[in-house]
């Protein structure tokens, strides 16, 4: 089911967002679509890890292999993030450096 439209408005009239990841499913299309559409409307998304009971019911992984499942997607969505800020930067590197030299002091601007 695609909620691009409904998620759309709602970002734009939210504060915040909750981005819930099934923790079996992981971080799908969808999840970074919604992660982009909080992005670009400066909302501050809160991942909300769900469903983490089946991953020891119905995988039978035991506390550690849960564990670690949990800290692949929490570096999945961490990677997207990532992502979506470098993309920003390059674009206002874009936009701010036409027509214009980059000075010493503009170099920094952008540190990570």
């Amino acid at each position: 089911v695609d909620f691009c439209s409904e998620v759309s408005a709602a970002v734009r009239l939210s504060d915040g967002a909750l981005l819930l990841v099934d923790v079996v499913e992981g971080v799908r299309t969808q999840t970074i679509a919604v992660l982009r559409q909080a992005w670009d409307e400066r909302v501050v998304p809160c991942l909300v890890l769900n469903k983490i009971d089946r991953l020891i019911c119905e995988l039978q992984m035991d506390t550690s292999e849960a564990y670690q499942h949990l800290l692949r997607i929490i570096e999945q969505v961490n990677a997207v993030s990532a992502q979506l800020q470098t993309e920003q930067v390059m674009k206002e590197d874009l936009e701010g450096g036409e027509g214009a030299d980059a000075d010493a002091d503009d170099a920094g601007r952008h540190a990570l």
